[in-house]
């Protein structure tokens, strides 16, 4: 073969292996402005061209899908785990046209630093020093846990109107550093809000039941997948209204306040996890009920 057809081969072979990808000048990202800390929940807005079919983000070593929104432009939730360090963090797009050629871009968080309190409680020795026979049940329910977190079904539940499941006076807020009979604890992954026994509990958002059951540390508990990654955990009840596979509607009865669990005192711990990461159920409120950027 001649230089010169060895020469056209290959500049053949290189349009063909670059043409289904581009950078995309098309692609608009925005969030919120304003400090990111660990814990928030932020939502991701995508600017992109008619012809984009779908849109999937590499975020924390996971796929975010995105959601095409009435006005046209896409969106998506990610959050910031209690337990992440400062500093920037990258949302790789990837936006495929009807055509099958691939849009990039690139967005950057820049989480701040944030000082949580300390509280010190007293609790049942058993909840901080487990018997040897509570130790398997321990160990199935958090592989469970951890196995359904890390589900991110396609279809999304949640809207953007959701509300708390108990109008109680928060007692604890997330991401306290907790001193549990004199040993150091992992940070507070929820928001407790107190309320008498027997408070009824509402569905924060639509959502289907994924357990109802009960939990060595969090008593009897319901969690909700929200869809897309999202998914809230209300533990300590003294009643569970709902069963497996359920599929509710925002403000559907869950169950009732109690004391059941790790706890000194009756009240619902709330819970929120987005693609695995615990994040503050108030930032998630927030996020929601505010204004696209």
């Amino acid at each position: 073969m001649s230089a010169l057809a060895n020469c056209l081969s290959l500049v053949a072979l290189a349009v063909l292996t670059t043409a289904p990808a581009a950078v995309a000048d098309e692609l608009t990202i925005t969030h919120r402005p304003g400090p990111i800390h660990p814990g928030h929940v932020v939502r991701l807005v995508v600017s992109a061209p008619p012809a984009v079919s779908s849109i999937t983000a590499a975020w924390q070593e996971r796929e975010i899908a995105f959601q095409r929104t009435p006005d046209g432009a896409w969106d998506a939730l990610v959050g910031i785990d209690v337990a992440d360090a400062p500093g920037p963090r990258n949302v790789v797009l990837s936006a495929r046209q009807t055509d099958g050629v691939v849009l990039t871009a690139t967005h950057t968080l820049t989480v701040e630093s944030k000082a949580f309190r300390t509280r010190r409680i007293k609790v049942d020795p058993k909840f901080v020093t487990p018997p040897a026979s509570a130790i398997p049940r321990i160990q199935q329910e958090a592989e469970a846990l951890n196995a359904l977190f890390r589900v991110a079904s396609s279809e999304r539940f949640w809207t953007a109107d959701a509300v708390r499941p108990v109008e109680g006076v928060a007692v604890s807020g997330f991401g306290v550093r907790t001193i549990l009979n004199g040993q150091a604890g992992s940070p507070h992954n929820g928001l407790d809000l107190a309320a008498p026994t027997g408070t009824p509990i509402y569905a924060p958002a639509p959502g289907v039941v994924s357990y109802a059951r009960d939990f060595y540390y969090s008593g009897n508990t319901v969690i909700l997948n929200h869809g897309q990654g999202l998914y809230s955990t209300m533990a300590h009840l003294s009643v569970m209204d709902v069963r497996e596979g359920d599929q509710v509607t925002k403000g559907a009865l869950l169950g009732k306040v109690g004391a059941t669990g790790r706890v000194t005192g009756a009240h619902l711990h709330w819970g929120v996890r987005l693609h695995g990461a615990r994040v503050d159920p108030l930032s998630l409120l927030e996020t929601l009920l505010t204004p696209s950027p």
